[in-house]
């Protein structure tokens, strides 16, 4: 394959270790969105003898991850069969009373208990149990059918712009977890950027975007992306490039061809402005960035078919350019259509 996305090894577990160094927790590495597009099996491969915890967002996700790890999958979105969740032995989240109930129904006829973790919403407003009444109504429900939960979490919404309502979930999440009986001893845990920082009652942090290198200055990104020249085109002056005419030579030119796209996850908003590197020279992309391809101006840059191109080594630099985030760049690559590879 021409494309090819390459993960350091080194990085990633140097990421794990300062995140635990700082926290003092365990850590629940989270794998949605294909690993935040660097590839769940790849990360998996990796991490399964160092970390004991993945979360995803999905049943689809947690079964997939499933078949590359026999340690904790939890789900923390919506389920559409806990039948298979729980005969495949996949954690999941638990968010009512409603669906304590139903949950306990199809476990029974499975003659297996379920792992389920209860989400507390303590003002993500997403998921979650948000009263009193409702969390006394599902333990005593539990306790009735002799199952215990296997966690109790909740998700921060704001730590990065507002301490004050930080501090509200926080004071709240305390104030429900006192109702859930000691003999329990559920798996604390919590979630949301940067919440590694937080002086909070858990026992484990739920981290995403930092695994991967990014959110903090100590974190070192993981993910790489590579190409080559597969074909190279004069053009004249005056001569379009492109879909859509998406640029216009001012002079003779000569344009190479990498065949990546926005089919592969690279935002056709950076349509002449993505910079990259051939041969260890800069050069840019013109015209509209294709479904499989963009070109690149390589009139001054001595190449030929076959040279690498380096696209992308840090999705700082790109999340600017399409007036997003890290976040986006990332999972956009998990369409990826080309070759992952550990290095």
């Amino acid at each position: 394959m021409f494309s090819k996305i390459f993960l350091s090894k080194e990085n990633l577990l140097y990421n794990v270790n300062k995140i635990e160094e700082i926290s003092k927790k365990k850590t629940c590495v989270m794998i949605k969105a294909n690993a935040y597009g660097h590839g769940t099996k790849e990360v998996l491969s990796i991490l399964n003898d160092r970390i004991d915890f993945f979360g995803v967002s999905n049943q689809s996700e947690g079964l997939y991850a499933r078949k590359y790890t026999t340690k904790d999958v939890i789900v923390f979105g919506a389920c559409e069969d806990y039948k298979q969740c729980i005969i495949n032995n996949v954690s999941f989240a638990l968010f009512s009373y409603d669906d304590a109930r139903e949950i306990v129904k199809i476990a029974q006829k499975c003659d297996l208990k379920p792992k389920m973790h209860l989400c507390i919403n303590t003002g993500m407003n997403r998921y979650g149990v948000k009263t009193e009444k409702e969390l006394l109504k599902i333990i005593s429900f539990l306790t009735k059918k002799g199952i215990e939960l296997a966690g109790v979490y909740t998700h921060f919404s704001s730590l990065t712009t507002d301490r004050e309502y930080t501090a509200s979930q926080k004071e709240k999440f305390c104030s429900m977890l006192k109702l859930i009986p000691k003999n329990w001893n559920p798996l604390l845990h919590v979630g949301g950027g940067r919440s590694i920082f937080e002086q909070v009652d858990a026992d484990m942090f739920r981290v995403g975007l930092e695994v991967y290198g990014y959110g903090n200055e100590f974190v070192k990104p993981v993910l790489r992306v590579e190409s080559e020249i597969v074909d190279l085109q004069r053009v004249g002056a005056n001569e379009h490039i492109g879909y859509l005419c998406g640029y216009t030579a001012k002079e003779d030119m000569v344009i190479a061809t990498v065949p990546l796209g926005y089919g592969d996850g690279l935002p056709r908003k950076l349509s002449n402005k993505l910079r990259v590197k051939i041969n260890g020279k800069e050069t840019v992309n013109v015209g509209n960035i294709c479904m499989d391809a963009f070109m690149v101006d390589v009139t001054n840059l001595p190449c030929k078919k076959g040279d690498r191109v380096d696209i992308m080594r840090n999705a700082s630099e790109l999340a600017p350019l399409i007036e997003s985030t890290e976040y986006e760049v990332l999972t956009n690559l998990g369409r990826f259509r080309g070759e992952r590879i550990i290095d």
